[in-house]
């Protein structure tokens, strides 16, 4: 601790200024410490949000989903999310206390949270369905690269596969660059935890989402809130 007092006393006032600013930003702002505290993926409101990073979350309120459906390895906070601004959500879990307890807070008829303990089975489980799906979101507890094998068959012309810490699964990030999407890389802070780690996007060579707003990009959270004159 003194080592550290010793750095703020003979630090200039704007950088001691803009690292406070920082720190308030990322941590009230988005809402990091409460959801830390709560180890939770909520906002600072304490709305559900999914546990991707910042930078992928603040990308994904910039779309409209109003007419997109959704399927997702993996629930959670993110299941709620997604519910909220998009047309329908299937999602499958396999850790049964997990499951009752998104289910539990689940009321919204347009999410469906399907329990499936068998690793092939749940691997397997989109291809029950015979419609395609806009987004397909990969952040299970079975092999992420499985998982991506099987999704990429299922994608809409035009829509987008979200592999969350795609920097610990690096072979299921090599495989859906093999496919012919184009893969942007999120890496940032999340909710609740401490360090980095990246949200990976595949995007359809024809993705065609449309903003919610005439503005993309918009204005982040802790943004300077001005326009450049053209």
């Amino acid at each position: 601790m003194s080592i550290i007092n010793k750095i703020l006393r003979n630090m200039p006032p704007r950088p001691l200024g803009v690292a406070l600013a920082c720190l308030k930003i990322l941590e009230f702002d988005y809402g990091h410490f409460k959801s830390s505290l709560k180890y939770a993926a909520i906002d600072r409101t304490s709305n559900p949000i999914p546990w991707y990073t910042y930078p992928a979350i603040e990308y994904i309120r910039q779309l409209n989903f109003s007419d997109k459906n959704i399927f997702e390895y993996g629930s959670g906070n993110s299941s709620l999310f997604w519910a909220s601004i998009s047309k329908s959500v299937i999602s499958i879990e396999n850790d049964e206390d997990w499951f009752n307890k998104i289910s539990s807070r689940n009321y919204s008829e347009n999410l469906k949270i399907n329990f499936i303990e068998n690793e092939d089975l749940y691997t397997n489980h989109i291809l029950n369905y015979s419609d395609t799906f806009d987004v397909i979101i990969i952040d299970g507890n079975f092999s992420r690269y499985k998982c991506a094998q099987i999704a990429v068959s299922k994608l809409s012309q035009g829509g987008m596969i979200i592999l969350d810490n795609a920097d610990w699964w690096v072979k299921a990030a090599s495989f859906l660059r093999s496919q012919n999407l184009i893969e942007v890389d999120m890496t940032g802070f999340s909710p609740i935890n401490g360090y980095t780690l990246t949200t990976s996007f595949f995007f359809h060579r024809e993705f065609n989402f449309q903003p919610k707003s005439e503005n993309q990009p918009e204005h982040g959270l802790g943004a300077l809130r001005q326009y450049a004159e053209e």
